[in-house]
Order: structure tokens, then sequence, then C-alpha cells
């Protein structure tokens, strides 16, 4: 596409707005639709011989057009590749096309390919480039808590973190001091219980539309104070995070949303990222229940961003997988629950945008607007399943109470993990030389990361870089050629690439063959936040091992 004098865009448009805004109308059509169908008896509908026969077509359809793009985009053989290879390409390939398609657009809009790259560093500069305190990823120091002061303690602060200031931790003083890597609010958590309020049952209480609720926007420090003194006169508040990780290593939040039972509350966590830790007022209250959904990924980037911690909360996911609801996500508890269709246009927005579209804030406050009323639901529902016996109910708490007992760990380098990759595209088979040449990359493609704050996917994904290693390049433009949309730190760095593949060609690693063996590693990026099997036991407050994150990473 390109830019023309004609009033029209593709002769049926008045504007490029005017066809992005349509053809995401008929994407969220489609979703909704496919949203039905799954919900009805999709076996069903199979047996009727037309549907059935519709559906074949359509699929023989699809797969056809698939190939097509696919041999626009890379030249890997599609035929050998089992379903799950055939995935993750197919993630790779629509990452590309819709690289290409924003660029086709812009050209159509009248905007020179220079002119997207200098737009887009003006609008989406790093916001991490503006922090306070410079993100460290490096695995030299483990992350240590930033938290200062205590609030609702039980246990004191460990005198030494109050003393410490915000420049660089020496290893030495974290061998004299391993309290430091502590879970600061660790014994507040176990000692909590939920009251006999708690466990009683709850008429459910149906909030009034978003139009009718007060909503603040929080952005100033005048604004913080005026949510923090409507929040802590609260009982109960439903809380939730948006998170940004693909232009970051470790990701950092972009957005929480806190709802009470009246009021709204967006907070500009990009904004307000050195003030938050005033929340620990309420959040450690244990008087005032905190509802999330799904909170193993919240509570660690509350400790990571902000130092927050959490006492008293109650899992919604949680509640979910003990009353074995067929499906346990936030979307499906809105539709069943408050007839709300949750948008899943935004679930990987990019909420670094500023300022924040009002479709994304609609977005963001729905998951905490009617999170409450969810609650109440779900709380009297695992009454009901033992007559009013608060055994089920208890076991919820208690799981919730593990989840905030997590710690965060910053991402260790598993120099072996490569073979993780590997096994994924285990219908290919790597010679030793390809071999040397996935483990360098690999490694490459990590070091690269941490030092731009990128995520490793992408510096490099995994598809190109397993192409990379299967393809072998032996010069520059080999490298190129065997790219078609180079990644742009791969073009940076492309004479480094380019040393570790001739390094490969012709220092091969000789060590390779006796460590294919199935189930020999687990990713070690995200293995805190990773298990979502939370056993029904509380851990005892003398597990020392899940109190303290170990300062030495585990071989």
């Amino acid at each position: 596409m390109s830019s023309t004098n004609s009033t029209n865009f593709l002769d049926s448009f008045t504007s490029v707005d005017e066809y992005k805004q349509k053809i995401c109308s008929k994407v969220i059509d489609v979703i909704r639709t496919s949203n039905r169908l799954g919900i009805a008896n999709f076996e069903e509908l199979m047996k009727v011989n037309s549907c059935h026969e519709k559906m074949n077509q359509l699929s023989e359809r699809i797969l056809k057009r698939i190939s097509q793009m696919k041999s626009h985009i890379q030249t890997t053989n599609w035929n050998h590749l089992d379903i799950e290879e055939k995935l993750e390409q197919l993630i790779d390939i629509n990452d590309t096309l819709f690289e290409r398609i924003a660029s086709a657009l812009d050209e159509a809009d009248g905007i020179t390919k220079s002119t997207v790259s200098t737009t887009v560093r003006q609008v989406l500069i790093k916001p991490q480039l503006k922090f306070k305190h410079q993100i460290n990823n490096s695995t030299d120091i483990p992350f240590i808590p930033k938290l200062r002061t205590k609030p609702n303690a039980i246990t004191p602060l460990p005198a030494m973190m109050m003393q410490m200031n915000w420049e660089p931790i020496d290893l030495d003083l974290l061998q004299r001091h391993p309290e430091l890597l502590d879970h600061p609010y660790f014994d507040e958590i176990e000692a909590f219980e939920p009251d006999d309020i708690l466990l009683k049952r709850n008429e459910p209480k149906f909030p009034k539309s978003m139009e009718e609720t007060k909503c603040l926007f929080v952005d100033t420090i005048d604004k913080l104070k005026t949510m923090m003194d409507h929040i802590e006169i609260q009982t109960e508040l439903a809380i939730d995070l948006e998170h940004h990780s693909y232009r970051s290593y470790q990701g950092f939040t972009c957005l929480m949303q806190i709802s009470s039972r009246t009021d709204d509350f967006l907070i500009d966590t990009l904004l307000l990222r050195d003030e938050l830790s005033i929340l620990n007022n309420v959040f450690t209250n244990p008087k005032i229940l905190k509802v999330f959904h799904g909170a193993d990924w919240d509570i660690e980037w509350l400790q990571k961003d902000f130092g927050v911690y959490v006492v008293n909360m109650f899992d919604t996911h949680q509640a979910a997988k003990e009353l074995q609801l067929p499906t346990l996500s936030l979307a499906y508890l809105l539709k069943t629950l408050c007839n709300i269709d949750a948008s899943k246009q935004f679930q990987l927005a990019d909420w670094r945008i500023r300022p924040l579209p009002s479709d994304y804030l609609r977005y963001a406050r729905e998951d905490t607007h009617y999170l409450l009323y969810i609650y109440d639901h779900l709380r009297n529902q695992l009454l009901d399943m033992n007559r009013q016996n608060t055994e089920v109910l208890r076991s919820v708490y208690a799981k919730s109470k593990i989840v905030c007992q997590k710690i965060y760990k910053k991402p260790i380098f598993d120099n072996s993990a490569y073979r993780i990759l590997y096994a994924k595209f285990h219908r290919t088979t790597f010679d030793t030389r390809q071999l040397t040449a996935l483990k360098l990359l690999y490694a490459w493609r990590d070091k690269i990361a941490r030092q731009e704050d990128e995520s490793p996917s992408y510096v490099l994904s995994d598809l190109m870089l397993m192409h990379l290693a299967e393809l072998l390049p032996r010069d520059i433009p080999g490298i190129r050629a065997s790219c078609k949309l180079l990644p742009e730190s791969v073009d940076k760095n492309i004479e480094e690439v380019h040393r570790l593949l001739i390094e490969a060609i012709e220092k091969p690693s000789s060590n390779f063959n006796e460590e294919n063996s199935d189930g020999l590693l687990q990713t070690k990026r995200s293995i805190s936040s990773s298990d979502t099997n939370i056993p029904t036991e509380s851990p005892s407050s003398s597990d020392d091992h899940i109190k303290r994150t170990k300062l030495v990473p585990e071989t």
C-alpha cells in the first residue's frame, strides 16, 4: 500500500483510521461468535453433516492461506513439524506480519518510514529510562526487598534494611546479613486467619454501572492522597495490575486498578512508581480484605516495582479451582455472574502508552469494578459446597496466603537452558556445530536483553534463533538473507552474531550427545511464578527456604 491523493482508501474508506476501526470491529465480532460457539456444545454441532463439511472446507482454506503467508516470512520446512511446532511458528509469523501491516498502514496514511520511526520513539520512549532508580538486570546481586518502613508489623523490619539506601549493594553485605533477603511480611501473612465475618454468607451486591460510579485517575501526589483517604476506611478492596514485559527484561507495572464498593481508581504506576510504598498501610492491614484474580504474578510485581506486600487476600482464581468451574478465567466469571463480555482485544495491549485511550481505561476498570460482586458469589458457593461448613472457604484463604508469601526473584541465566528450546523443535535434528551455535546465540541473546533491558524475545525470537543455528550462515549477507525481517538488536550487533556463528562452525563443541534426555531441565525465567498448583497445606514459618530467597542459585 502507498499513499495516494485519492479521497478514498482501498476504494471503500475515507481514511486509514476508518479502515482500522472497521477491521477491528470485524475481528471483535469473530471473537465473540467463536466464544459463543465454545459455550455451546461444539461436538453436537459437528455431528451435523452440512456444518462438518463447511468446517472442513474452511479449515483447508485457512491452512492454505497459512502456508502461503509462511512462505513469505521464512523458508523452514512446514510439513515435518508437529502441531506445537507449527503453533510456535505461527506466533512468530503473526508478529512479523503485524509489524509489516503497521508499517504499510502508516505509509498509506502518508507517513514515511523515517517519520514512523521518529514518531514511535517519541510516543513510546521506554518509560524505564525515566525511573528514578535504574533497573539492574545483573545476576550478581539477587533481588532485595525495597521496603524501608513496615506498617502493620508483627515482626520488626531488620535494622540493616531500614538503614539501607538505594546505592549498589555488595555481595559481602548480603553474606553478613542474609535476613535482607527474607520476605518482610512472611510472619504477618502466616499469622493471619480470616475472622467470622469473612466466613459467613454475604448477600451479593451488584455494583452500579461504570457510568454511574466515580472513577479517579491517580497521576499526582494529591490524587494519591485522596485515594488513600478513601481506601483506608474500606473493609474490602478489589485489585489488579497491568504489566509490560516485551520491552523490558524483568518487566514493569504500568497501571494499577483498585475498586471499593462505591469507587474505582486507576493509578498511573509509571508516574508514581516511587510513591506507592504508601499502599502498604492498606495492603498489609489484616482488617482490610484484598480481592485479586490469579494473584501469582501480581504479588511478585508489587514487590519488585513498589516494595508492596499483601496480608489478607482472597484469590478468586483459587476459589474457582476449588469449585471446579469449567473455566478459571476472569472473563468466564464476568460473563456467567455479571453478564459482562470482557473484551479480549486489550489482553496484549501496550500499557506504556500515555495518555491511555478511553477504551483501555474501560477495560482496566472492568477487571476490578465487578470483582467484589464476584467474590460475594464465590464465597457463598464455597460455603454451599459443604452445607455452610467453612472448611472449603478456609482452604481458599490458606492457598491465597501461600501466594502472598511468594518472593520475587530476579531471572537467572541457565547455561544449559537452550536445550529446552531445542526440545520444542524435537523433530529438528542438529549436529554439534548447530547445537554449539544455538548455545552461543542463546547466551548472547540473554546478555543483550539484560544490557538493553529488553525481553529475550524482542532481541531475537525463538524461531529466528533456531533458524540461524540451523542455517549457520558464514557471512553477514548470509545472516541478513536468512532473516527477512532482521531484528533491531541483531542488526546492531551483527558483527558479534557473525563471530559467534563462525566460532560454532570452526570450533564445534563435543559434549552435546549425552545431554538430550527428556525432562532434563525446567525453565528458570519464571520459576518462581510458574507453579500454580498450590498445595492446601500452609507452610510453616520455620520453612526458611520459603521465607528467604537463596543468595546463590541452585545448580
